[in-house]
């Protein structure tokens, strides 16, 4: 691959070889050359002469001879070598003349030296240099050449030297003489161009004067919008009466040329000297001071003496509206007076292992009840199937939400209302995935009591899951009933077998006895929630399930006779200070834009009422409550409600917040002390501490000393908790949290349930 460009040269630009290199020039030149300087010396010689300027023959040679016999450019070369010539006659400053003396001297320094050295290499064989007996050197008698450095003019450096002036000449070019043209500019010329004839003056390009540069112009600025056009002021209405005719007779201008000279009220009454009519309030301003109680007011004394009072009509703002007011019923009567006519009533929980089917026989028994109509299952068995989960329609009664419904798995707790001829139900679906346990904590503290779901086909699973945790969270937040509803019996091999529910029952009821249930509060129930078997009603006599009614009771039946008995402190514990936790948080309808829903824990509340949530402190009014769905007036401790508030933003509102009463507020304290007992080893280390649905980060901050069952102390200060024992320790929060004596609290560590206890 050639790297060169290829380049055409002419032979005349080559260099030949042979050619001898510094020869002399004039030796070169042809006859037709020196009779070219012979024509156009004497021309240039007088173009100089006329410019002012002196140059030797062989100057304004070369000129011609470099320029091709153009006398205008040998003119401009001939004058810059003459100039050149000039400045080198300029006499030298002191400065480098010093100079030069120091080079001069430095140099022959070197060339005497130089010299010596020569001499004695010369004569360095020559015997006769040093004779015997004489020690003298011997002095040439004739100096020698002294030897020069190499160098001096090249062909290079006359080029150079050759192009600096050819740069120095193009700025002066000068017109040819006498018409004369050299041979490259006749190449140049157009056809049609004569010789002899004079050259036409060429115009100047007419001159223009320069223009000034014009600043740019700055973008126009932003126009503001133009002010709003004024309201026009709405005229109001003048409220003052009328001058009687005796005022205006005081007040009007007589006319000087028919009234007589008017006569002061002291003259025509013949008192002395009275005070000023003006100074006390106007017969008008005593009326309206009447009428709207605004009590007396120094008049305003106005430009033209008389007195306005249109302060107290505040016809600019439109009347406060007024808050709500308290009906100050006494609840705790009506509460007693209603007794007779009230059905028990009780909150239960449905707990259990996730897919053991919760949701389903919620569904279920909601549906056979009649909570839930026939076409909103249908409805529902549609909308299922499309996501091929058609088994699935009856736990979306209580998985409503969409990512519930689209995953198959409860997250949070749902409510939902039910009545039967006995009692009236609340159900609290817990979700069963140990992802919301904390969830499944906040629904089982509103519970009176617990349903437990276990699968008859799957028992080990829940066991080493959910089910054995979620009965240790509900004897952890009190709950003491326990139903067990065995679940899938229908789907068992074979179907409703008998030997498999009895089994069941037995590793159930083993499991709730270690964990502290007592066993006349155990009740177990066979059903089928998916086939509604024995969950409202009994299966058929003729169905594989025929023994159930024989032994057991409905899922229904069990349940109302499973509801807590009142406990006979219920009148004081209305009476109380008002104490709920908020579970949510939401916002109702139009006419109700904030609501909150909980668990009255002590005392009552009712229509407005002002109530103070905290740890925020803020106030807020309760426009409306219900209860069970419907609208009441008061609401007491034990019931489950809602409660829409006014007077108060809902960024003053979280889930595990308190409303409390405002003249006995809960406490809000950064720790507390508290009994515990022990499921896993526990030491002072950082924990997740549950109150109802308050999960609030703290730490275990001490611990204080180990108890026995009766509460006394066994070892002070220890080191380690261990699993079994019970404790009392100390447990401080980063901020403040709404706290109350006698409070279940869930202690959790790591994802797992490692105490529970009450705080003290």
């Amino acid at each position: 691959m050639q790297r060169v460009k290829n380049v055409d040269y002419d032979e005349d630009e080559l260099y030949d070889d042979d050619e001898e290199y510094g020869a002399d020039p004039e030796e070169s030149y042809s006859q037709e050359d020196r009779d070219n300087f012979a024509a156009l010396i004497p021309v240039v010689r007088a173009e100089l002469e006329e410019a002012g300027s002196r140059a030797s023959n062989k100057e304004i040679q070369n000129a011609l001879w470099n320029y091709y016999w153009d006398v205008g450019k040998s003119d401009a070369e001939a004058s810059a070598a003459a100039a050149d010539g000039e400045k080198q006659e300029k006499p030298k400053s002191k400065f480098d003349q010093a100079a030069e003396r120091s080079a001069r001297d430095i140099a022959d320094d070197f060339e005497d030296a130089a010299s010596m050295l020569l001499s004695m290499a010369w004569f360095r064989d020559v015997p006769w240099i040093l004779p015997p007996g004489r020690q003298d050197y011997l002095v040439p008698a004739t100096p020698i050449s002294r030897p020069r450095l190499l160098g001096g003019s090249s062909k290079l450096a006359k080029l150079a030297e050759e192009r600096r002036k050819k740069a120095a000449a193009a700025s002066a070019e000068g017109s040819v003489a006498n018409g004369a043209l050299s041979s490259l500019d006749r190449l140049t010329k157009p056809k049609d161009f004569k010789e002899n004839e004079a050259p036409s003056a060429v115009a100047e390009p007419r001159k223009y004067p320069v223009r000034k540069k014009r600043e740019p112009t700055p973008p126009p600025a932003e126009e503001s919008p133009p002010p709003p056009p004024a309201e026009p002021e709405q005229e109001k209405p003048d409220l003052r009466a009328s001058p009687t005719a005796f005022a205006r007779t005081l007040s009007a201008s007589p006319n000087q040329d028919i009234l007589p000279a008017a006569t002061t009220l002291s003259e025509l009454l013949g008192s002395g000297q009275s005070e000023d009519p003006f100074q006390g309030p106007s017969p008008d301003d005593t009326l309206i001071s009447h009428l709207y109680n605004t009590g007396p007011t120094k008049p305003k004394q106005t430009a033209n003496g008389l007195t306005k009072k249109t302060e107290a009509l505040k016809l600019d703002s439109a009347p406060p509206q007024p808050k709500l007011r308290s009906k100050g019923l006494d609840v705790p009567k009506l509460w007693a007076e209603e007794k007779a006519k009230r059905k028990p009533s009780a909150a239960f929980v449905v707990v259990g292992h996730v897919d053991h089917g919760k949701s389903t026989l919620m569904g279920r028994l909601l549906l056979d009840v009649g909570a839930v109509s026939q076409r909103d299952i249908d409805k529902y068995q549609r909308q299922a199937s499309e996501l091929g989960k058609a088994s699935f329609a009856l736990a979306w009664v209580m998985d409503t939400s969409t990512e519930e419904r689209e995953r198959g798995v409860t997250f949070d707790f749902a409510q939902h209302h039910f009545s039967t001829p006995k009692a009236d139900f609340t159900i609290l679906d817990a979700p069963g995935h140990r992802d919301f346990v904390p969830n499944m904590i906040g629904g089982a503290s509103m519970a009176d009591m617990a349903v437990l779901v276990v699968d008859a086909n799957q028992l080990d699973s829940g066991m080493k899951g959910q089910t054995r945790e979620h009965i240790l969270l509900a004897k952890a937040v009190g709950l003491k009933k326990v139903v067990v509803a065995v679940n899938k019996l229908d789907a068992a091999r074979p179907a409703w077998s008998q030997q498999l529910f009895e089994s069941v029952q037995i590793d159930i009821r083993k499991l709730l006895a270690e964990s502290g249930f007592a066993d006349e509060d155990i009740k177990f129930v066979p059903c089928s929630g998916l086939s509604g078997a024995n969950v409202v009603n009994q299966p058929k006599a003729s169905s594989p399930a025929a023994w159930v009614p024989k032994a057991h009771f409905t899922l229904l039946q069990t349940l109302e006779r499973s509801i807590p008995p009142t406990k006979p402190t219920t009148q004081e514990t209305i009476k109380q200070p008002l104490r709920m936790q908020i579970i949510d948080v939401f916002r109702g309808s139009v006419t109700n834009p904030l609501s909150v829903a909980g668990r009255i824990s002590s005392g009552n509340v009712q229509n407005g009422d002002v109530v103070t949530t905290q740890p925020s402190g803020e106030k807020a009014a309760i426009k409306g409550l219900e209860v069970s769905d419907e609208p009441r007036e008061f609401a007491v401790a034990g019931q489950i409600c809602t409660l829409h508030l006014s007077e108060i933003e809902a960024q003053h509102l979280r889930s595990g917040d308190v409303l409390c009463s405002s003249q006995h507020p809960v406490r809000v304290a950064r720790g507390f002390t508290a009994l515990i007992e022990l499921l896993d080893s526990l030491l002072p280390q950082p924990v997740d501490v549950h109150l109802g649905r308050l999960h609030a980060p703290g730490t275990i901050s001490q611990l204080i000393e180990t108890v026995d069952g009766r509460g006394e102390q066994l070892k002070r200060r220890p080191r380690l908790l261990k699993a079994g024992q019970r404790a009392r320790v100390r447990i401080s929060f980063e901020e403040g949290v709404p706290l109350a004596v006698g409070e279940k609290i869930v202690v959790r560590s790591a994802g797992v349930t490692a105490a529970y206890g009450t705080v003290e």
